[in-house]
């Protein structure tokens, strides 16, 4: 940013000092991460050259001690969820990365999911606090993710040299009058961009009708939707299933959908459906009162932590009680349902089960996986259910057809296969953005 550029960024910032400061004192929350927020973020380096102690933790095995980080932002929640396959890639090879979202969610997802990367709220979208961020982490290059471009924060990266990529870039379809504004306010920062990996061949087309170079944008996929490794099943849990009748799983549930999933069984059972129904509640204290509503409804209950090499039978309930096992279930499903759905939470990860093969059943709140649920959907490898009946009624539709539920199931994962390689993809544009061959 020139003279000019910079004059009227500092008018801008005298006339808004005033209002941000009575903010910040009549609204706590816009006390929240100011140091962030101007540009200090967490892991950035001391004057010397080196890294601070947190941001030496994360870079421990970082190729040559004090490598510059690549620096990953995201909006909010579900961006922070799609960036952790580029970080979780750019970790496994051993590069420095920290990380950065607009959102204190955003920002708490990932210091939750991934304490060992330094990760802050990104800096106001200001040439002095974008310089000011840039000069503290000094990256190597930045990542953006989807739809997150800010202008200031681009141009101050280009003048320091650092490459920036879009990943998993999304651009929703607009009127030509929005796309001919989006694409004056975003002229200087298209230009300084280095390369776009796009979700989609319909977001790459809205990137170069933006005017980002056709030559630097390529389809890489939807990191959201990149399929992970199935996790391996545990040896007792294979036995306790492995002569199991079809099977329900309800993974995820909260207050009131563990009997909407004793409903479904019964109505099975009445129907003449052999089932067995596997519940995996999302927070393990509930398990106490959920394996007491097992056993008013006068069915066998078998928990996972106490399975004792007993064998899950037709009409029986296995509970599971355990962390991190729910994953490598849901390639047996017969009939899966996600939680948090027929709550009012906003639903949880519908991906697990699709990418496995398995159509999802999944109730009316989906805030939390709206992406997800519209893809279940497009791909016909989903149905929204209204509440516990109707829950019942497909259950039973899905063990009486289930070749047709299969099918469902298989389109899902055809669906998703076209993402799988989207983090590996995204990382190779990087890498080339880095080496130059992307600007």
């Amino acid at each position: 940013m020139g003279l000019p550029g910079h004059s009227l960024a500092a008018v801008a910032a005298v006339a808004a000092a005033p209002v941000a400061l009575l903010g910040a004192a009549l609204f706590p929350r816009w006390r929240i991460g100011w140091r962030e927020r101007l540009g200090a973020h967490p892991a950035a380096r001391a004057p010397g050259g080196s890294q601070t102690q947190m941001q030496t933790r994360t870079s421990a095995n970082a190729t040559g001690a004090g490598a510059a980080p690549v620096w990953v932002h995201a909006a909010s929640v579900g961006e922070a969820r799609a960036a952790r396959a580029l970080l979780d890639a750019l970790c496994t090879r051993g590069e420095a990365v920290v990380a950065s979202t607009q959102t204190e969610t955003g920002r708490a997802l990932l210091r939750a999911t991934r304490p060992q990367i330094p990760c802050g709220l990104a800096p106001l979208d200001h040439p002095w606090t974008a310089a000011r961020a840039l000069g503290g982490v000094r990256p190597a290059a930045l990542a953006l993710v989807e739809t997150e471009l800010w202008p200031c924060w681009i141009a101050a990266a280009r003048a320091r040299g650092v490459p920036v990529v879009v990943v998993s870039g999304r651009l929703s379809a607009r009127s030509p009058l929005l796309r001919r504004a989006l694409a004056l306010w975003l002229r200087g920062a298209l230009a300084g961009i280095a390369a776009v990996g796009a979700r989609s061949e319909a977001d790459a087309r809205r990137f170069i009708a933006l005017g980002v170079p056709e030559a630097r944008v390529e389809v890489t996929g939807d990191l959201k939707l990149e399929p992970a490794a199935e996790p391996p099943l545990a040896a007792e849990l294979a036995g306790a299933l492995a002569a199991a009748p079809p099977l329900i799983i309800a993974g995820s549930t909260h207050e009131g959908e563990e009997q909407a999933a004793l409903g479904a069984l019964a109505a099975a059972q009445q129907a003449g459906l052999p089932a067995a129904l596997v519940i995996a509640p999302r927070h393990l204290r509930r398990a106490g009162r959920v394996a007491a509503q097992v056993r008013a409804a006068g069915l066998r209950l078998h928990r996972r932590s106490a399975l004792g090499g007993a064998r899950l039978g037709k009409g029986e309930v296995l509970l599971l009680d355990t962390l991190g096992e729910l994953a490598a279930l849901w390639p047996l499903a017969d009939v899966a349902f996600v939680g948090g759905s027929l709550a009012p939470v906003g639903g949880h990860n519908l991906l697990e089960p699709l990418q496995c093969g398995r159509a999802v059943l999944f109730g009316p709140h989906t805030k939390n996986a709206r992406e997800a649920a519209g893809f279940a959907l497009a791909a016909g490898a989903g149905l929204r259910v209204r509440d516990a009946a109707e829950l019942a009624r497909r259950t039973c539709e899905a063990l009486a057809q289930p070749a047709a539920w299969r099918a469902r199931g298989e389109a899902g994962r055809r669906a998703l296969a076209v993402h799988r390689g989207a983090a590996a993809r995204s990382l190779a544009l990087l890498d080339r953005a880095r080496a130059g061959g992307a600007a």
